[in-house]
């Protein structure tokens, strides 16, 4: 049995997947055994455990309604958000600020998705398919934002498409070492990046 994963079931369980997400982040992906995940999280208010396992019969469908949520409420979050008729370089900073306080707050699924998607595109091309496809969304969008930056000389780059993925990979990277408690804030640490992407990566004018 695979779980009901459409948008309207997973806006009617997110406070399950949220918990699912603290769970992992606290014990690991697979450091509880699943009929201890589905009690601790069958403590939900108003959640059956039948209907649960039902959903999430499996670790792996569990982990993946995660990952699928937090990348839909990303990607259609910043889609949602734009407003193309800015200057390329205020659309560029606060997508980015958006990106820096959306990663941290999903950063648990962000981490599961980088060991959760090989395995998808192995034994379940579909469900591969339908997070890529969003990964590849936003990728265009950000592209979109370059090539307008370009077209108007903001960003004084030769290659949109080459700048894209650095940019994409910049994004990734402060989940491997931001700390709260070193006490840079995640605005601070957004305006942090902008000046990274804009000014250095994108060749933006100071």
């Amino acid at each position: 049995m695979t779980a009901d994963l459409s948008p309207h079931a997973l806006r009617t369980t997110a406070p399950v997947l949220d918990r699912a997400a603290r769970l992992f982040a606290e014990h690991g992906s697979r450091g509880m055994a699943m009929s201890d995940l589905t009690r601790r999280l069958a403590a939900e208010p108003g959640t059956d455990a039948a209907c649960l396992r039902r959903a999430f019969p499996t670790r792996f469908d569990l982990s993946y309604a995660v990952v699928l949520r937090a990348t839909r409420e990303r990607v259609n979050g910043q889609l949602a958000a734009d407003v193309p008729a800015r200057a390329p370089t205020e659309r560029m900073s606060d997508l980015v600020h958006r990106h820096v306080s959306s990663g941290w707050r999903h950063r648990t699924a962000i981490a599961l998705s980088q060991g959760l998607l090989p395995a998808l595109r192995a034994i379940h091309p579909a469900r591969h398919r339908e997070v890529s496809s969003l990964h590849w969304t936003f990728r265009e969008h950000v592209h979109e934002i370059i090539s307008a930056g370009v077209a108007a000389d903001q960003f004084r780059i030769r290659d949109a498409g080459r700048a894209t993925d650095t940019v994409l990979e910049t994004f990734d990277s402060l989940l491997h070492w931001y700390d709260p408690g070193a006490g840079l804030s995640i605005d601070d640490l957004g305006g942090v990046y902008v000046d990274l992407v804009i000014h250095h990566h994108l060749r933006g004018p100071r």
